[in-house]
Parts: structure tokens; sequence; C-alpha cells
């Protein structure tokens, strides 16, 4: 009789969303293709749905091997089912492995029912292991093993993995049975063309894997990219880190195009592209904008400190190049993002602000998004010496992680977010989140930008002047809808540094799930702008000589701002506004609006059903590539 062996990787639910369990689907088509192994295994279908623990014990039968695949979202939940499934059956191997584990060997220290870790790639040490243990040998001859000896946690022996001809888990029908029976499920799926990373960023976890970089053949992403289209698999994302650096990756951009075209998914792709963003990143871009496909366009920085950028040991592109990206990303129509994280070593309150105003004044317009700094174990981050040396403080919060369903947890999961450092101390952090959230919320959602554009432009201001202006007021008239919104997150923010919250926020207003801090104060404003406008006139009018032009300005602000459920009648106005911020948005340097009578129409309103319709689908889901703000759709009468 077959040997079972289960594996387990379980995500959050989105609505009708699922993922496929790619990580999983990969070892078990490398085992499948060796003999020995599917001769004497029995390769029981991936879990990739998390339900309740007892649940899930029940569908495990008689195990010879379970293997969890960790991520932060799932850990939790791995411990507690692994310890279930130990203790039911005690003869069973429990094998950890994914990005979510200890990089040395402690954690078998500290939890005895699991009997081994694979520290990097999987599919090779997985297979070893399976042999190892159906034939009673002795596993310690295998590379990035983690096991026990004599009582004591050791690791074998590391080895960089150099084959590129794994078999693909689509290809060979290892998703299939999923996907027949869970018709009514839409999923998403996970790719790769390329594996590994060049750089060594200490945030992130992809240049630390012990393996060396290379490409995957032709014929294998073909295939995965037909049957993704085939079994009309709805989007999908690369798990490449830098997705554009080879001149073959534009072939792929036209298959999954040719694909869209004649079966219609997958409708969507998201990838992280090169770090340093070139012809081949915009040639791409610009094809899936065209088609349709696009998530909006990567042009990140995650820090513009240089004293940052060292100690991260990340290089930036320059500044001129970043602007020269911007106008041409903006003429061909294509929208940017910009991210940032905060909390990184060596970064202080005004280097952050500076960071932003940088990023403006360039002509970033379109979406800052700012990360609150992940603490990853297998990060070089995550090592005892960098973090002393730089006084990381991390806390230990339920999972950070937006947009999942709101639902009554059994296990819960957790972050590590960094909120003090040697040059950021706790309150800092406090008040980088807090201008962090003002400008993503009332410059990026578009709430002020206009105010801030033409302040910039025609008065001089600097928009960091600005925000914080309007933070300080926030905080100074808590009573206004603004300060209500802003006291909120200040009290949430508190409470996450003392370990008593976490920083997604709920609001059944707005649907079933959990809303980061700068959207929440956006859908929230949203719900009641007449309210929002009304409060903060008196802020904006102290900035103006001109109460006639502030009137008019106050009134094209309002009315091209993308509100829903609001017929827009046409706007009347003294100045051309709209050819005025069109060309500032472009990052055309401007002075004053042209006082020239004009009459406004928008040809095209957003129409959405409901409050959750809206912040589902115009603050996520479009927050990357549509503007704030009607521009494009306004039409001169």
């Amino acid at each position: 009789m077959k040997k079972k062996v289960y594996t387990v990787q379980v995500d959050y639910a989105h609505g009708n969303d699922a993922f496929l369990p790619y990580a999983s689907g990969t070892l078990i088509a490398y085992a499948q293709s060796i003999d020995a192994i599917r001769e004497n295994f029995e390769f029981v279908q991936p879990f990739f749905r998390r339900e309740k623990t007892d649940l899930m014990l029940e569908k495990i039968k008689d195990p010879f091997l379970v293997g969890f695949s960790n991520y932060i979202w799932n850990y939790e939940y791995n411990r507690v089912l692994a310890r279930k499934i130990k203790n039911l059956y005690p003869d069973c191997r429990i094998v950890f492995g994914g990005h979510n584990i200890t990089p040395d060997a402690s954690l078998l220290e500290s939890e005895p029912y699991i009997d081994y870790m694979i520290l990097g790639e999987g599919e090779e040490v997985f297979s070893a292991l399976l042999l190892a243990l159906y034939e009673n040998r002795d596993p310690g001859g295998i590379p990035n093993l983690a096991l026990r000896r004599e009582g004591r946690a050791v690791i074998t022996h590391r080895e960089k993995f150099t084959r590129t001809d794994y078999p693909s888990p689509y290809l060979t029908g290892v998703f299939d049975p999923i996907l027949k029976e869970n018709p009514s499920l839409s999923f998403f799926a996970v790719m790769e063309t390329a594996r590994g990373c060049p750089y060594n960023c200490t945030y992130c976890d992809d240049g630390a894997a012990f393996c060396k970089m290379r490409r995957f053949p032709d014929e294998r992403i073909f295939g995965e990219l037909e049957w993704l289209a085939e079994h009309r698999i709805y989007g999908f994302g690369l798990a490449d880190s830098n997705f554009g650096m080879f001149e073959r990756d534009e072939k792929y951009t036209d298959e999954m195009i040719r694909l869209k075209k004649a079966y219609g998914f997958p409708a969507g792709f998201q990838v992280s592209y090169a770090k340093e963003s070139n012809d081949r990143v915009f040639s791409i871009n610009r094809k899936l904008n065209e088609a349709g496909m696009s998530k909006g366009a990567t042009l990140s920085f995650q820090s513009l400190s240089p004293e940052v950028q060292k100690n991260i040991l990340r290089h930036n592109i320059s500044i001129d190049s970043f602007k020269t990206l911007l106008r041409k990303y903006n003429s061909a129509g294509i929208p940017t993002y910009t991210e940032l994280i905060l909390g990184l070593p060596g970064e202080t309150f005004d280097s952050f602000v500076q960071g932003i105003d940088i990023l403006l004044d360039a002509g970033q317009h379109s979406a800052i998004y700012t990360h609150n700094c992940e603490w990853l174990p297998l990060s070089g981050m995550g090592d005892p010496e960098y973090n002393k040396k730089h006084g990381i403080r991390k806390v230990r919060i339920p999972i950070n992680q937006p947009h999942c369903t709101l639902e009554e947890e059994e296990v819960t999961e957790y972050s590590r977010i960094v909120v003090g450092t040697n040059t950021m101390s706790e309150s800092e952090w406090i008040k980088m989140n807090l201008y962090s959230v003002t400008v993503q919320a009332f410059h990026h959602h578009g709430f002020l930008l206009c105010f801030a554009l033409y302040l910039h432009y025609a008065k001089g201001l600097k928009y960091s002047d600005f925000y914080l202006e309007l933070l300080r007021f926030f905080e100074a008239n808590s009573a206004t809808l603004g300060g209500e919104v802003t006291e909120k997150i200040r009290k949430r923010l508190e409470d996450v540094t003392h370990e008593k919250a976490g920083l997604v926020f709920e609001d059944r207003r707005f649907g079933n799930v959990g809303w980061p801090e700068e959207e929440y104060a956006v859908i929230n404003c949203m719900y009641d702008t007449r309210r929002f406008y009304r409060e903060i006139k008196p802020f904006l009018a102290r900035l103006f000589d001109d109460r006639e032009f502030f009137e008019e300005l106050f009134g094209y602000q309002i009315w091209c701002l993308k509100t829903p459920f609001e017929k827009k009648e046409k706007l009347h106005c003294d100045y051309d506004f709209r050819s005025y911020f069109s060309r500032a948005l472009s990052g055309e340097a401007v002075t004053l609006p042209e006082k020239k009578r004009s009459c406004y129409v928008i040809a095209n309103p957003i129409d959405v059903k409901s409050w959750e319709d809206y912040a589902v689908k115009t603050v996520w889901y479009g927050r990357k590539t549509v503007r704030k703000i009607y521009l494009d759709e306004i039409e001169t009468q």
C-alpha cells in the first residue's frame, strides 16, 4: 500500500477568490517525476483553503508525512494543525519549509512536533527526504535540512541548486482536481520565469535565499501561460523579483496578451519589475496597459534617504532618471505608483517627509504606497547583530494583511512590524504614519490635490508645508470629519506600539473586508464629502488673498473629485482649470491658470452600485490605475 503524503498551503479568503497552492504543487510535481516516489507514495490533493483545524484533521487519514509551506499568513495555523496531527499520528513526519521559518534550527528546539525543516528551495530536498525516510536511511546527507541529532537540532551542509528542468505543477495536472472540485471559485495563480534575486536588500528575503539565480525554459513558461488561459484562471502573478530584466520577458508579455485576446483570460497580471526600470520595462507596461491587463507600473524607492539606502544595501535610480520615466509613462497614459517602506534603519521623521516631497516634486501624483516595515526572519534584517546595530524594535501584532474577508478566526496570525530604530522613536513612527496617511488620502486620492498643486506651482508652497499644516489642523480640530478619522488612526497606532491592536481597520459600511489606514481615511471622508469640504474650507481659505479665485478653485476641486452616487451638473468657471491641472499632472511646469470663461461636463462618470462596490472597485482595485479626480473624462462646452 502506498504511503500517504499531505501538503498544506492555506491562505486567507478574499471573497470568492482563492490562490492555487503553487509551492505545494512544485514539491508534488517534482516528487512524482521520480519513479521510486511515484510507485510508493500517494500525494493527496493539496490543502489550500483555511478551514477549522479540526475539520482539516478529519480529512487527514493515516499520513506518512505532512509538509507545511509557511508564510506570515498561515504560520500560526500551521503550528496548531501540525501539533494536532502529531498528537493523533505520532509516527507521522512533520516537515516545515517556506519563508516564515527560522534561518537556523531553533524552531526544532522550541517545537518538538516538527521533525524536519527545509531551508530554502524545496523540490530536491523534499524528494530526497521522502526517499530516505521510505528506505530507512539517515537523511543527514541531504543538503539544506534541519533535523535532530542525539537530542540536538542541527543543520546539514548548505548547497546551491542550479537546475531549471523542474516539472511544472500546472502542466503535470497537480491542480486539475482542485479546479474540478471547486467550480464556483475564482482562482489566482503564481508562476516563475526565473528564480532568485541578484540583490541583497536587507528588508527582503528574496535575495537572501540560498540559491543561484537562473531562468526556467521557454517551453515550460509558454505551456503554463496556455494552461492558465485554457483553465480560465482569472489573474496571476509572477514570483520573479525582477521581471523585465531579461530580453525574453517581453515575448512572455506578448504571449500573455495574445492569450487574453483569444480566451479572455487571464484578466490581470501582477509582478515585481526590475529594480532599475528600463526601456524594456516601459515597453512591457505599455503593452499590458493597452491590453487592459496592467496593475500599474512600479517605480519604487523604499526610501529616498542616502543613509537608509546604505543601511539596507539598496541602490536607487537618480531623481532625474525618475522624472524622465514619469514623464514617459504619463505621456503614454500608463499609471505608475511608487512604494516606500516606513521604519527602515537610518530613516528619521524629517528624511521621510523630505523623501515624499522629492517624489511629489518629481511629479508622482498618481499613487504612493507606504508600507510599514515588516520584519522577516529570513531577510538580512533577521540577523540579531543587524538588529542590535540599528536599534531595531519590533512589535508582534495581528497580521497586517488588508483586504481579507473578515471572519471569526480560530487561529490568529501575526506580523512583526518595526516601530523603532536608533533614528526613529515610537512617537516619531506614529507621526510618520499619520503624515503618510494624510498625503496618500488627501493628495493621491484627490480630496485636496488641486489645492496642493496650485499652491505649489503658483505660490511656491512646499507640499510638505501644506500637508503638515493640514495634519496639524486635523489634530487641533478633532470634531471635524478629518479630525475624527485622524484621531482614530492615531489611537490605533499607539495601540500597535503596545501590541494591543493591528493595523487593519474594519468598517462594515464598506464591505466585509479589512482596510489599511489610508484607505480607511479615504472611504470615511468620501462617505460624507459635503461635511468634509464644509469643515476644511476655513483652513484652505486662509491660504488665499483673492476670495473670488478661492471660491472658483474650491468649487472645481469638489466638482472634479470622483464622488459616487452624485450627478455632476455642468460647471461654469472663470478659469481654465482643466487644462491647468492636466498640464501640472503631466509634469509640465505651470504658473497660473488662464483666466478664461469655461463650461465643463463629465462625459463618463464612475458607475458603482453601492458603497461597498465603490470602496472595493475604486479605492482598492483602482488605487494603482485609476485617477481619483476627473480629468480625461471632462469635456469643454
